[in-house]
Parts: structure tokens; C-alpha cells; sequence
């Protein structure tokens, strides 16, 4: 009898896993919407329901003047919003950002 390939032996009753591609996707997506909440006024955006974390690097953005580092900074606030997403704290913030615009 010949050996199954491993895409075979889970049969079709694996859970559906996002793709290398499709987990890019939503990862760049998260991080153009971080983009938009760095560029709204800072006492507008200390009214969303940011958890501590990305209140604080957000703020960091603020100060930073450099593109480089500003760059850096979207890219851990990106991370941030992922994590957020999977905890489920994510959505609140994203329905206040889609009521301010």
C-alpha cells in the first residue's frame, strides 16, 4: 500500500486554516487601518477604546520624528492590532473609527 501524502491524512474534516497568502493579507490590512488611526488628532483618538498598549504606541508615534522610525512604530502597532484581533478587542475600536469617518 502506498504512503499518503500529508496533505491527505488529514482528510476533509481538518478546520480551515488561512492560507501563507491570506494571513498577509489581513495583516497589511490591519496595518493600513493603524495608518489611518495614527493620522487622526490625538485627543480624538484617546476616544476610541484603545487598549493600554496601543494607547501607548500610539503615543510613541506621536513623538517620533523620524520616517524610518515612524515606519518601525506602524509596523508594532500593526502587531498590536493582530494580537488585539485575536483577543476579540479589536472590533469595538474598528465600529468607533468607521462612526468617526
Amino acid at each position: 500500500m502506498p504512503r499518503k501524502n500529508r496533505y491527505q491524512i488529514g482528510g476533509e474534516e481538518e478546520e480551515y486554516r488561512p492560507s501563507r497568502s491570506q494571513k498577509k493579507r489581513d495583516s497589511a490590512a490591519l496595518q493600513a487601518v493603524g495608518e489611518k488611526l495614527a493620522k487622526i488628532a490625538p485627543a480624538k483618538r484617546a476616544r476610541l477604546p484603545l487598549s493600554p498598549d496601543l494607547k501607548e504606541g500610539f503615543d510613541e508615534y506621536d513623538r517620533l520624528s523620524g520616517y524610518e522610525a515612524k515606519r518601525r512604530q506602524l509596523q508594532y502597532i500593526g502587531r498590536l492590532m493582530r494580537e488585539a484581533q485575536e483577543e476579540g478587542t479589536l472590533q469595538p475600536v474598528l465600529d468607533a473609527l468607521a462612526i468617526m469617518e
